[in-house]
């Protein structure tokens, strides 16, 4: 008999369908919770075809369709792929396994029938049924400002997204992004060097880290009070299909969204869309008008969104500069007092104390691996701590 621990395991069970959010959120209006729509299963009670009057024959024109079945007790169609998915997953074994994954990362789940679900999404149109979640819910309850742009970022945008969050931060508020490469990890790391927590939002299971790259900064976001959020069950990969569907969450938690650096066709629009859909003001960074990076900025500057440049420029047009934030600071948020905010920041600034050296000779002396030293150095110069020189020369400022 599997005993869920960990209050999330039939939220788990029934994510793992991959079943559209209006669906799964029927079948919690008709049952109730997550383990009640289990034993409906388990029971034969879901995809039960109703017997006698109840079932309507052929000839009046309302027969069910292959692919879907009916729940006798409610009006919920599941598609029958779903159903299935969902029976096999009961299994005594599968859950023990779901059981032990969600114990062993520490995660947890709710409802948008429970207190903890978010006010601000019950607010979007399609608000995920479910959301799965590691860290303090308290971020909740904070001021937050979406920050989002390019994975393949340029310096000076990761830089700007640095700064910008990082300043708003010491005002008290929260950035919420998604924990990808370039102006995601830029903006949760300017956050945190701010001294308050950052929200991420990920297009996978909560166990895995997307990319990999990104696991120390997952880390350092739950070590300083943060909050990780995704409405993917646990073991659910990073499709690409996620992301864009990801980013309605990112916009709808937060009061507005910031746009650093977009290309025209990006997935950085798709929040934009998202954004405008659910009522929320859009600022945008500038750039520079000459670099493609910042076509989609341009764009959308020209179609009236809200031009910025400074922090001090978002907190004025929100009316946020004289009102500040309840939310609690972290005294212990790695960047503030100390000269690194990581082993991997460490590493590389003990190695590079002597003077100047070669990306290979940081990485002989770090004993970092390409990928991580790459990403600890992108954010060392948004940080302003190391400058990099022709020739992949790098040294400390």
């Amino acid at each position: 008999m599997i005993t869920d621990s960990s209050g999330a395991l039939y939220h788990a069970w029934l994510a793992s369908a991959a079943l559209p959010p209006e669906t799964v959120q029927a079948l919690l209006d008709a049952y109730g919770t997550p383990e009640q729509v289990f034993r409906a299963v388990t029971e034969g009670r879901i995809g039960r075809r109703p017997k006698g009057p109840e079932r309507r024959s052929s000839t009046e024109g309302s027969q069910e369709t292959e692919d879907e079945e009916t729940n006798a007790t409610a009006d919920v169609r599941l598609p029958a792929a779903g159903l299935q998915a969902l029976r096999q997953n009961a299994a005594e074994e599968r859950l023990k396994k779901t059981e032990e994954t969600l114990q062993q990362h520490g995660i947890r789940a709710f409802t948008t029938a429970d207190p903890e679900y978010p006010e601000e999404l019950l607010e979007m149109p399609d608000p995920p049924a479910m959301l799965f979640y590691q860290g303090d819910l308290r971020c909740l309850r904070g001021r937050k400002l979406a920050m989002v742009g390019s994975r393949a970022a340029s310096y000076d945008g990761q830089r700007a997204a640095g700064k910008i969050a990082r300043e708003l931060s010491r005002n008290g508020i929260e950035i919420v992004s998604g924990m990808a490469d370039g102006i995601d990890s830029a903006s949760h790391s300017g956050c945190l060097e701010g001294r308050s927590p950052t929200i991420a939002v990920t297009g996978c299971g909560l166990d895995r880290v997307y990319p990999a790259v990104n696991t120390r900064l997952r880390d350092r976001i739950l070590e300083n009070g943060g909050l990780l959020l995704s409405e993917y069950a646990p073991g659910e990969r990073p499709e690409g299909w996620h992301f864009p569907f990801r980013n309605r969450i990112i916009t709808g938690l937060a009061r507005a969204l910031i746009v650093m650096e977009a290309k025209i066709r990006s997935g950085t629009m798709t929040s934009v869309r998202h954004a405008l859909d659910q009522g929320k003001d859009v600022f945008v960074y500038p750039g520079d008008p000459a670099s493609p990076n910042y076509e989609g900025n341009h764009q959308l500057l020209r179609e009236g969104a809200i031009y910025f440049t400074t922090a001090g420029n978002i907190l004025e047009d929100l009316g946020w500069l004289d009102n500040p934030g309840i939310i609690r600071q972290n005294s212990e948020c790695s960047g503030g007092a100390t000269e690194s905010s990581s082993p991997e920041e460490a590493a590389v600034i003990k190695a590079l104390t002597p003077g100047k050296l070669s990306f290979e000779q940081i990485a002989e002396k770090s004993g970092l691996v390409p990928a991580a030293l790459m990403s600890t150095l992108t954010m060392l110069q948004i940080r302003g701590k190391v400058e990099a020189l022709p020739g992949k020369i790098y040294r400390l400022v």
